[in-house]
């Protein structure tokens, strides 16, 4: 499978349905993510972040899907000429929030509550809907150890709220070789 067809069944898992006019997965299933991208957009369009979502919602988010690194080795099953290559995706999540909540506090727990809403989509399937074998499990001999969530801390000004946290996994596949 095509690194390219990994990062689109990863955002169609936590983003929904691909809209191809605006390049986003805008459908997604789990609260407070308003689109799912590939790719940084060209303008930060704030109404992005509120997709799907009731007017007056407090905190929305927009989640870039980004796999810096793969690694790739032999799983040699079947003898010397026979077997899989087992392919490591390191995979992150990283999302954007913005707040209007009256303080930054909320904000920041709005972010734990919506890492929270992830985890257990993620945990809902190992597959990601059928787009590789695991993801977010302990995985040795790549150096991937289940999730790692980093956080930033939030930012105020002009009493919008901005935050970021990324969930970092590895997503496993096997390709016959």
């Amino acid at each position: 499978m095509a690194i390219t067809e990994v990062l689109d069944g990863i955002c169609r898992y936590f983003g929904g349905d691909y809209d191809p006019a605006t390049r986003t997965y805008r459908t997604s299933a789990v609260a407070g993510v308003g689109v799912v991208r590939r790719g940084a957009p060209k303008d930060n369009n704030a109404a992005e972040y509120f997709v799907g979502m009731e007017p007056g919602t407090r905190t929305g988010s927009v989640i870039l899907v980004f796999i810096p690194t793969q690694h790739e080795y032999r799983r040699a099953l079947g003898g010397e000429h026979g077997g899989v290559k087992q392919v490591v995706y390191d995979v992150r999540l990283r999302t954007f929030l913005r707040s209007n909540t009256s303080y930054a506090e909320d904000a920041q727990d709005d972010a734990y509550a919506l890492r929270e809403a992830l985890l257990e989509w993620m945990r809902r399937d190992r597959t990601l809907g059928g787009c590789v074998f695991q993801a977010g499990e302990h995985v040795t001999e790549s150096g991937a150890d289940g999730i790692d969530v980093q956080y930033s801390e939030p930012s105020t000004a002009a009493n919008l709220t901005k935050g970021y946290f990324e969930l970092r996994f590895a997503a496993v596949e096997f390709v016959a070789a």
